[in-house]
Order: structure tokens, then C-alpha cells, then sequence
């Protein structure tokens, strides 16, 4: 059982999950969907195929009565729960995608927080459509941490717990995700291995030497219970520039 403010939430079979004892509806992601960006996706055999990495419960809400603050700031909550399991010599991941400009030189960011288990997201900013990047950051969260995924930085998330790995995120409803660019050079620049190394991708030509950061996003309860307290202090999620220059240079 895992107890947050906003609610409680246990696990099932089949990378189920209840929400203060209502099942939720999710969306899975296969094996075989992920076959263009593993490292080795000669890993996949019609045996493990079909087998489910993660299931995604996407627009999440506790009580109906937070349906309007969700849909008039144009933000939407989501539960993601991943297996632990090993492709081959990679942790279980998600497939990874960009976000398209909210602003002029600046993409949608969203924000993440680990409610079970340990992640490890993997962000980098592309510099250009040849795969050039410019910045190769890692940040490990664990249970109540917080990551921000800034403007113009593309994101892996990887499952490096020996559990189940329980996320939420806070995201606009403004955009549909682009995994193109991921699929297109075979996952992120860098391949984290379950050593903990990281591998550079050959598809990227002279990946920046990656930087593990310890930077979190500050939470007062959860991101759910901050958003229903003061949707207003999410605007970013649509005005990335909200954010800070921190976050905003362009590239």
C-alpha cells in the first residue's frame, strides 16, 4: 500500500493499480514497442514479446469536484507503474520523447514524481535534428522526490529498483508526445546499464559527458495535493518561461 495526501494506492497483478480502492484503467506498453530503442533489440523473441513493461493511467482524478481546476489550467495527472525487469543488459525504460514548442524557442516541460521504488530519468537537450546534443543530464528520485523536465530536454525513465516503479506526473493536455526522434537514433544518447553505467549511443555523434545531477523539484505534499491547493503556481506547464532563466536559455 502506498499512503500519499491524495490518496491511497495499492498494486495489483499485471502492473495493476487501485486508487483509494477504485481500479484505474491504464494503457500498456509491450516489449516489442520499445524494440527501436534498446541496445540490443535482438533481445526480443516472439516468447517475451508481448510482455507488459509498464501500464500508463493517464488524466487521474481523485475526486470529480478536481475535474475543473485540471481542465480550466489545461493540465492532466498520470500514474505510470513499470516492472522491474531486464532487457537484456538495460534496466526496464520508457520508450523516451520531446515535446513540441509552447512558446517560441521553448517546449512544453512536465513534471514527475517518484511514489514508489527508484527511477532514474535521463534527460538531454537535442541540439539539433542530426541527433547533436548539448547536454546529457542523469537524476536518480526516489519515493517523494520530484524531477522537472525542462524545455527543450527529450526523457528516458529508467526502473532501477529491484520493485515495481510508481510515478505520477503533472503534464499540459495542450500537446501530444513525440517519440520520432528517440526511435529514429535507437533510444537517448546514453544507454544506463544495470551497473549503473552509462553507455554511449553510436547512433549520436559526440554525446556531451553525462552529468549526474542532484537537483530536485520542491514538493509541499505531492504534486497532486499542491496542484488542487494552487493551480495557479503550475502555469508553467503551459508558459514555460514561468520557469526561470535557469530553465529557459535557448538553445
Amino acid at each position: 500500500m502506498i499512503n500519499y495526501p491524495f490518496g491511497r494506492l495499492e498494486l495489483g497483478e499485471n502492473l495493476g493499480i487501485t486508487l483509494n480502492g477504485t481500479p484505474l484503467k491504464g494503457e500498456p506498453r509491450f516489449l516489442r514497442d520499445l524494440k527501436p530503442v534498446l541496445r540490443n533489440p535482438e533481445f526480443i523473441t516472439d516468447q517475451n514479446s508481448g510482455k507488459v513493461l509498464y501500464m500508463m493511467y493517464r488524466s487521474v482524478v481523485v475526486d470529480p469536484m478536481h475535474s475543473e481546476a485540471f481542465r480550466m489550467h489545461s493540465v492532466r495527472f498520470d500514474i505510470t507503474v513499470m516492472d522491474s525487469y531486464l532487457l537484456d543488459r538495460e534496466p526496464n525504460k520508457t520508450l523516451g520523447h520531446v515535446h513540441p514548442e509552447a512558446v517560441p524557442g521553448f517546449s512544453y516541460p512536465e513534471l514527475y514524481q517518484v511514489l514508489h521504488g527508484r527511477a532514474v530519468y535521463l534527460l538531454q537537450r537535442l541540439h539539433d535534428s542530426r541527433g547533436r546534443v548539448s547536454e546529457f543530464l542523469a537524476v536518480e528520485a526516489g519515493p517523494g522526490d520530484a524531477v522537472l523536465i525542462p524545455p527543450n530536454y527529450g526523457h528516458v525513465t529508467v526502473n532501477v529498483g529491484e520493485c515495481q516503479l510508481v510515478m505520477a506526473n503533472l503534464v499540459s493536455t495542450r500537446f501530444s508526445s513525440n517519440y520520432g526522434p528517440y526511435k529514429e537514433l535507437r533510444g537517448a544518447s546514453y544507454y544506463l546499464l544495470k551497473d549503473g553505467v552509462l553507455e554511449p549511443n553510436p547512433n549520436y555523434p559526440d554525446p556531451p559527458k553525462p552529468i549526474w545531477s542532484k537537483v530536485k523539484y520542491p514538493v509541499s505534499k505531492d504534486i497532486y495535493t499542491d496542484f488542487i491547493c494552487c493551480p495557479k503556481s503550475y502555469a508553467f506547464l503551459n508558459d514555460p518561461t514561468r520557469i526561470g532563466m535557469r530553465y529557459c536559455q535557448r538553445q
